[in-house]
């Protein structure tokens, strides 16, 4: 992965060269996640967002909240992940959503956090959907909350996927679903997460072959399916 984001680099490079105001947004991300240059990722950044690129206010946003290579301003932070997410951007939504949950820069405000984590969530964020599960189990919710874990662990959110296994597997908030339960406990080796193995074993030595069969098609995981059945 860091080798392909090395390579990405070279290529914004040359972009940045013909002025292009995204590029610098997409470069500022790229030394952020790889910690290569995080001072120039803060001036990348803020430049990007000049040009009102919404990708830069949303990477400044993240580094004043955090403090990371520039002095930490939540209020600033928070202004420009709210232009951000006012322009569709579902991770700055989730970043404001977050600073209302922890006061950051804003009053703890739940009303606030709820609305912004739904935003986020309807967005497509899987951090978001799983969180916006937990939340909505808490307060008894919980054919809504599994719905947002599966659209998690759809977007390959592995906790979110253990979750839906074990929804699935207990009948919490839909009826229980054996074939469902094990298609995400198979499903997160994909993300390299055994946990749910045990739990898989465990449920196929109580299925037909044609229901492991399935969870195992569904999973995209044929052959780990078969050797549920030999355990």
């Amino acid at each position: 992965m860091r080798e392909k984001l090395v390579g990405l680099a070279s290529r914004l490079e040359e972009l940045l060269k013909c002025g292009d105001a995204e590029a610098k947004a997409l470069l500022g991300g790229v030394l952020l996640d790889t910690g290569s240059d995080p001072a120039r990722a803060a001036r990348l950044f803020g430049e990007a967002a000049e040009a009102g690129v919404v990708e830069g206010k949303r990477g400044l946003g993240f580094m004043l909240n955090s403090g990371v290579a520039v002095h930490r301003d939540p209020v600033k932070a928070n202004q420009l992940s709210l232009e951000a997410a006012n322009s569709g951007d579902g991770y700055a939504a989730y970043n404001l959503a977050i600073n209302y949950y922890n006061g950051h820069g804003v009053g703890r405000n739940v009303r606030e956090f709820m609305r912004w984590l739904r935003c986020a969530s309807e967005r497509g964020i899987p951090e978001a959907c799983a969180l916006l599960g937990d939340k909505l189990s808490a307060q008894g919710h919980d054919e809504e909350a599994l719905s947002w874990y599966v659209s998690a662990a759809e977007s390959g959110h592995a906790p979110a996927m253990y979750v839906a296994g074990c929804w699935y597997r207990d009948g919490t908030g839909v009826d229980a679903d054996p074939v469902q339960a094990v298609r995400w406990f198979l499903t997160m080796l994909d993300r390299g997460n055994a946990d749910g193995i045990h739990e898989a074993i465990q449920l196929a030595r109580g299925m037909t072959e044609a229901q492991v069969r399935e969870a195992g098609r569904l999973a995209r995981r044929e052959a780990d399916a078969v050797l549920l059945m030999r355990r």
